[in-house]
């Protein structure tokens, strides 16, 4: 198993831009100390929901506070960035961590941002399938090419190269047939959505499977399963703080007006308080004990053996810190029996 946790970066009652970033380090510094896997982050422009606008810049610079840990993008929003500059990006953050750094890549879907950048809303249909096979096709390779009609060029040559061959870890947010099947033709392990439950992972690793199966191989990948998780010995008020942190995270940070679409398509914002409801209630939350119980619940439905867990939802930092020692001296080894 690999632990890891899901940093967002969201703003809460007396949690300004400045507390929210400041909480990041110090979860860094924290899970570096206790000897978590892996580090997270999320990438929004924008909104409250959350304040990092480049996943992969916090990236670089936790990589460079740290020593051991990985840190990864969970995800930088593929269809707003160049494939190239992207690569280098990669490349850089993989050469001077020492090859700790992971790239998570996802579609995004927020008009917003399509329209403040200029992005062609055709290349929201196209990702994240055309950024992942620039990208790959640039750190595998010591020269660039493209035909892709949004950003077609050829001969260009990468520096630095990657540390990481034939390139750094890759994992896909994206779960739409053709992303899927490009995926597991590539090898590339997916990533979950701390709101998906269950099942519907099941049955996207069952397509994936199917894919991989096409291409050759077992599907056998050790998949990114991000989960909201907590350890508090007072479960019941744990979990109606995390309810109200999800509640005051969607209305501030997934207003229907700024999607595209959604797939699955999103409740209109008068629903959201149930979907709030709806995710704690699925997640593991509570004493120690009943943490590692519901997590090895989970484990055993799903086969997960990467989990990163969110734990800002509570909305206080010293408490999301308390939580984040906990599990690692309290819930890891129950687990590690």
């Amino acid at each position: 198993m690999q632990f890891g946790l899901f940093l967002n970066n969201g703003i809460f009652e007396g949690v300004d831009d400045a507390r929210a970033l400041q909480l990041t380090v110090e979860t860094t510094d924290l899970a570096e100390e206790l000897g978590y896997d892996e580090l997270w982050l999320t990438e929004h422009h924008f909104i409250e929901y959350g304040v990092c606008p480049s996943a992969i810049t916090v990236a670089g610079f936790l990589l460079g506070r740290t020593n051991r840990i990985r840190v990864g993008t969970a995800v930088t929003l593929a269809s707003l960035v160049h494939p190239v500059a992207l690569a280098e990006q990669v490349a850089l953050n993989d050469q001077l961590s020492g090859g700790r750094f992971d790239l998570g890549l996802g579609r995004g879907g927020y008009k917003l941002d399509f329209d403040v950048f200029n992005i062609p809303p055709m290349r929201w249909t196209t990702e994240v399938a055309a950024t992942i096979e620039a990208v790959l096709q640039a750190l595998s390779n010591e020269e660039a090419r493209s035909t892709n009609g949004f950003f077609a060029f050829e001969g260009v040559p990468i520096r630095p190269r990657p540390l990481t061959r034939p390139h750094p870890p890759v994992f896909v947010a994206s779960m739409s047939p053709d992303t899927l099947k490009l995926s597991a033709a590539e090898r590339l392990p997916l990533q979950f959505h701390f709101g998906l439950p269950a099942e519907p992972r099941n049955e996207i690793v069952t397509s994936y499977r199917d894919f991989a199966e096409e291409a050759g191989w077992d599907g056998d990948a050790d998949h990114l399963h991000t989960l909201l998780c907590f350890v508090d010995d007072d479960e019941a008020g744990a979990r109606a703080r995390q309810v109200d942190g999800l509640i005051h995270s969607f209305r501030t940070g997934n207003h229907p007006t700024l999607e595209f679409r959604s797939i699955p398509p999103r409740d209109p914002l008068a629903d959201r308080d149930e979907r709030a409801r709806g995710i704690v209630e699925q997640s593991p939350i509570g004493p120690p004990e009943r943490v590692a119980e519901q997590l090895k619940e989970f484990i055993a439905s799903t086969g997960a053996r990467k989990l990163a867990l969110y734990m800002e939802a509570d909305g206080d930092p010293s408490r999301v810190l308390t939580s984040v020692r906990r599990f690692a001296e309290e819930v890891i080894p129950r687990l590690q029996e």
